[in-house]
């Protein structure tokens, strides 16, 4: 196994200029022709979470600078894994026409997605940390620890499109299946609300949820002015290796049958 995945590593990187072109022209594409261009990965999440933030902030009664902060910490993380994920399961399917002309490690593929989606979440959040900090947000230390979520959620985020890009190339229906589940998911993690309002079986129910961790990393530093709980960081850590390696794993055991299926 290890060998496998040594093998596979100095594949990807003997392949990294068409890696890097792939992830070039995911972010051309998407802006191209568009007056705004990047700026679009501002305003697209900007809007969206003001409307958000207006809405539940009367919903709940909250301050709407406070709640504005808060919801704003949560859906940086949420978006990032969303997009991950939901863009990876299409990465095979969406490439057929590359996957059977030539060959490349098929890992290129949905890794390509994810640093595109990475790439993209990292300029929304500069960004949107100027907001934070203008509406009410903490400035500290702490921020420091926001890359090391960052690469956290991307290696959770990768191993969970890894094993669904697979799965889509044999169930083609999992592409919309998964819409309606992400947005189920999004309900279940504590974006909108805090971990601590729940109590009883939904609170033990939502703790199952292996998001949470990655909220309370971007969450603590930037709401809070502080490093999450030792414990948390040790979640996210076991969950991404876990996620990581079983996406390795899933894919290293199917890949040779994925040109097959397409």
């Amino acid at each position: 196994m290890i060998e496998r995945i040594v093998g596979l590593v100095s594949e990807v990187h003997a392949s990294r200029s068409v890696l890097w072109r792939l992830v070039r022209q995911q972010l051309i594409l998407r802006y191209r022709r568009t007056v705004l261009g990047y700026l679009w990965t501002l305003i697209n999440p900007l809007l969206m979470m003001s409307v958000m933030a207006m809405v539940f902030a009367t919903i709940f009664n909250e301050d709407v600078k406070v709640f504005a902060v808060f919801l704003f910490a949560g859906m940086i993380p949420w978006n990032c894994f969303n997009s991950i994920v939901v863009q990876s399961s299409g990465a095979f399917i969406n490439n057929e026409g590359l996957i059977k002309k030539i060959y490349l490690p098929k890992a290129v593929f949905p890794l390509s997605v994810s640093v595109g989606v990475i790439i993209d979440s990292l300029l929304s959040f500069v960004a949107l940390f100027a907001i934070i900090i203008a509406v009410g947000g903490t400035f500290s230390t702490a921020l420091f620890f926001i890359p090391f979520a960052y690469v956290l959620l991307f290696l959770f985020s990768l191993g969970v499109g890894l094993v669904l890009s697979i799965v889509t190339v044999f169930f083609r229906d999992m592409q919309y299946v998964l819409q309606i589940a992400m947005q189920g998911l999004f309900f279940l993690t504590p974006i909108l609300y805090k971990s601590s309002a729940l109590s009883g079986a939904v609170a033990s129910f939502v703790a199952l949820n292996p998001v949470v961790p990655y909220i309370e990393l971007f969450r603590a530093p930037l709401t809070q002015g502080r490093v999450p709980d030792e414990s948390v960081i040790f979640q996210a850590v076991v969950i991404s290796l876990v996620a990581f390696l079983i996406g390795l794993g899933t894919l290293l055991s199917q890949e040779r049958k994925i040109v097959f299926r397409l």
